[in-house]
């Protein structure tokens, strides 16, 4: 895993886990919302200088950012992907039933 890969996956992971919306992370950085949008997609590699000012909107030290992921993190990333597509599926599923029934 590179190191962009890994400081952009540990932002998106503790942004996650601090329920805090790219928005939030956005203003508090005080850069664009497209900007932490497509970093998280591997569009836009933050500098160092901007890897510092995020670590300091999400509570932790820069460094944290750096750190490569133990096999544990790895294991809950993949289970939130398939977490977050089955809510996907359910939410899509329940506006469908929900617009039928409401037609009938």
């Amino acid at each position: 895993m590179s190191l962009e890969k890994t400081v952009i996956d540990n932002i998106k992971r503790i942004r996650k886990e601090k329920g805090i919306t790219q928005e939030q992370l956005a203003e508090a950085c005080n850069t664009a919302t497209s900007y932490i949008g497509l970093m998280e997609i591997y569009r836009n590699v933050p500098k160092l200088s901007t890897i510092e000012r995020i670590a300091a909107a999400l509570g932790v030290e820069p460094q944290v950012l750096l750190q490569k992921p133990n096999m544990d993190t790895e294991s809950e990333k993949k289970i939130d992907i398939i977490r977050s597509n089955v809510m996907r599926a359910v939410e899509k599923e329940l506006t469908r039933s929900l617009r039928e029934n409401m037609t009938k």
